[in-house]
């Protein structure tokens, strides 16, 4: 089973094209909102409206063109290795670029809502951020907003 994004960030970055689907791919949608962005380097929301595996990280490797920091497996279609970091994210990080393989998966399940029904109210699970990812962010000038879970 694969996954192919039905729309794809168009080449001016400003709206979408439709992208002709794999017909035995599953079909996914997620919901996403830039949280904070620099020196290309981005904080993502991500609320992904269905539950196909993998999909949030194949939607921002191929659809957005901007895959998850470690994720080493969707960052190059072509073939598994090591992610590729510009040089400026490296200085900012400190790395050497022999050491990206060794960064870890920055994806963080924030929170989870399991809908309740008639005679259970929903559940919500909060989860604090990493302390390796809380990190990452000070050190690429992103801020994460200080806003209540909705």
């Amino acid at each position: 089973m694969g996954l192919s994004p039905t729309f794809r960030l168009n080449d001016t970055g400003e709206g979408v094209s439709r992208i002709r689907a794999n017909r035995q791919a599953s079909s996914a949608v997620t919901k996403y909102r830039v949280l904070d962005s620099r020196a290309g380097c981005s904080l993502v929301e991500l609320q992904p409206l269905t539950g196909v595996k993998h999909q949030i990280r194949v939607h921002l490797a191929s659809a957005l063109g901007c895959p998850i920091l470690g994720d080493h497996k969707h960052s190059c279609s072509s073939k598994l290795a090591p992610q590729k970091l510009p040089e400026n994210v490296l200085g900012k990080l400190g790395l050497d670029k022999s050491k990206t393989r060794h960064l870890p998966l920055h994806l963080h399940a924030r929170q989870m809502v399991l809908p309740g029904n008639n005679s259970h109210p929903e559940i919500r699970v909060v989860c604090p951020m990493p302390k390796y990812f809380a990190k990452v962010l000070h050190r690429l000038e992103l801020v994460f907003p200080d806003e209540d879970l909705k």
